[in-house]
């Protein structure tokens, strides 16, 4: 099974001069829990709910007083349509995140794989014809993100 068989294409993204109340909003309004940051429509970052939360907390200021960029993870891990959903959870695992952007060869956004995007299309047990996900894959890839102590690599 491909990432892009079950990625989510329909993605609201932000600049990377958004601020945290807009972006805050943009969730709440699709019911995203992380927002990639664009611009030209490449990935630079990626934001979640929990930054802006922590990030709010820390600085104790108004979220319109604080920009995506000033939060948002540079790091990204993305992921190619045409990889495996293996793939990406080995990604996951390994960066502990739930979370992935999927890209195409130009850099260009064209999607997010989410463990729950995967757990829609995992099964019990392998079947013939079947190269998707198992729930045991699933199992593992949430427990190494859920691992208190690790970092991510």
């Amino acid at each position: 099974m491909k990432v892009q068989e079950i990625m989510t294409r329909d993605v609201r993204v932000c600049s990377p001069d958004a601020d945290l109340a807009t972006v805050g909003k943009l969730m709440g309004a699709s019911r995203f829990g992380c927002v990639p940051v664009t611009e030209n429509g490449k990935v630079v970052g990626m934001i979640t709910d929990r930054d802006i939360c922590l990030a709010l907390a820390a600085r104790d200021v108004k979220p319109s007083k604080v920009l995506a960029k000033e939060v948002m993870t540079k790091d990204v891990h993305a992921q190619h349509p045409d990889q495996d959903i293996r793939v990406a959870l080995e990604t996951m695992r390994r960066v502990r995140v739930r979370r992935l952007p999927v890209i195409d060869d130009h850099h260009q956004l064209q999607g997010i794989v989410s463990l729950d995007d995967v757990v829609l299309h995992a099964r019990g047990v392998e079947t013939p014809g079947f190269s998707g996900p198992l729930f045991a894959d699933v199992a593992l890839t949430l427990k190494a993100i859920c691992e208190p102590g690790k970092k991510a690599a």
